[in-house]
């Protein structure tokens, strides 16, 4: 069985469409965070997109703390 890989973010597993706890990038490694749209997320590629359709992309090396791909095991 292949293993599934997730995103979490503030501790929670997300996906494309829903509402997150996305850490404040003017405050790093703070544990502050902002309620954004997690609107697409690329697991086969490791990369999401925020806000809408035209919103910005992060690859997986730029994600910040706190937030990650993961494979479930």
């Amino acid at each position: 069985m292949k293993s599934k890989v997730i995103f979490v973010v503030s501790n929670q597993v997300a996906n494309s469409n829903s509402k997150i706890n996305w850490p404040d990038l003017n405050y790093p490694e703070s544990g502050q965070t902002i309620l954004r749209t997690l609107h697409l997320v690329d697991h086969e590629n490791k990369r999401i997109q925020l806000d809408e359709a035209s919103g910005p992309w992060f690859e997986n090396s730029q994600l910040p703390e706190g937030a990650g791909f993961y494979k479930k095991i």
